[in-house]
């Protein structure tokens, strides 16, 4: 009876707010660096090789109707051209599928070299994004449908698909990166359901992203290369804001390689979020991560997040047998954190 009722309460909530047309934050990564195109798409070709990338997020495992995120990626830069291309594939799924949302990308970048050690990297992203409500999933559904005023009516179908754009910038040197992102360039529809003028709300509530971390070198042999016992520190600001969610992240990655791990604090500018605790391993051209987001706020029994990443680098002709005059000169990737 306590779980049906924790059950009720949950959808109560949930289609409350999507009825009502309230737009909230869409799904995140904790792993900002291990999922870089989800975050920016001008960090598309950044590692100069092909690059692929697994992301898996379960968050408030605790309760029931959590919600689960996937994100798939794979990028690479080609120097003839100067350019990079990525593809992004996500899609998050809440309340057990009552709600999902899919998200498909196409990246393009340009590489400019402005002076001898800052290189910048522009991007365009344009693909579509689908949100669809499993009506069939909802329980007490007679219920709440009495609770809404009949100015409004359902589509057969609760499927809506449209196209999306984002753009973005990252400049880099072998000790700083910054960048900025915007998602969501184009008005999206934010309603399942007509309202009484017989027309869907649409609504402009892009997503801005600023960034910038550096890499301090405590302990390297060779350079430009990673050997075991290397010792490197990131530290990072990052800033997401969407409608009316603004959060900050704040943390640092100690790389003593292979090895890595880090701590972020998220918060809005009223309140603490949560506390991120990450660590990975690096073995050649495999990386794998995992992180947890302890919750600071009151829903703390939610059981906070749960993150886990993989990424594969293709060794490529960008970063052997290349001279090192040419290399420093065309090839320069970007040295920020894996996780």
């Amino acid at each position: 009876m306590i779980l049906c009722k924790r059950k009720f309460c949950f959808l109560f909530i949930f289609i409350a707010l999507t009825f009502t047309n309230v737009l909230g934050q869409e799904a995140h990564f904790s792993q900002f660096y291990a999922n870089p195109l989800y975050m920016n798409p001008a960090f598309a070709g950044t590692m100069n090789c092909p690059r692929f990338s697994l992301n898996f997020r379960d968050q408030y495992p605790s309760i029931p109707g959590n919600f689960l995120t996937f994100s798939g990626s794979y990028d690479q830069h080609f120097h003839k051209i100067r350019s990079g291309i990525g593809l992004l594939v996500s899609a998050d799924i809440a309340g057990g599928g009552i709600m999902s949302s899919y998200n498909i990308g196409a990246i393009y970048n340009f590489r400019v070299k402005i002076t001898h050690n800052f290189n910048l990297q522009l991007a365009l992203q344009g693909g579509y994004l689908s949100n669809a409500l499993n009506w069939n999933k909802l329980k007490f559904a007679s219920e709440l449908i009495e609770m809404f005023p009949h100015t409004y009516s359902f589509e057969d179908q609760l499927k809506k698909s449209q196209f999306d754009a984002a753009f973005g910038f990252v400049g880099y040197t072998p000790f700083l990166y910054f960048g900025f992102a915007m998602h969501h360039l184009f008005p999206v529809q934010i309603s399942f359901i007509r309202s009484s003028n017989d027309k869907f709300k649409t609504e402009w509530i892009p997503k801005l992203t600023a960034h910038i971390g550096g890499k301090i070198t405590i302990q390297q042999k060779v350079k430009r290369e990673n050997n075991f016992g290397d010792i490197f520190l990131h530290p990072n600001i990052i800033f997401i804001s969407q409608g009316d969610f603004h959060y900050l992240h704040e943390g640092f990655y100690f790389n003593f390689y292979p090895f890595t791990i880090g701590t972020w604090l998220r918060h809005n500018f009223k309140s603490l979020d949560a506390l991120i605790v990450t660590c990975g391993i690096e073995y050649k051209f495999l990386r794998i991560g995992y992180s947890y987001d302890f919750t600071l706020t009151q829903l703390v029994r939610t059981g906070g997040a749960h993150e886990v990443s993989l990424q594969f680098i293709i060794p490529c002709e960008n970063d052997q047998n290349v001279s090192p005059k040419k290399k420093k000169k065309n090839y320069s990737s970007i040295d920020c954190p894996l996780f």
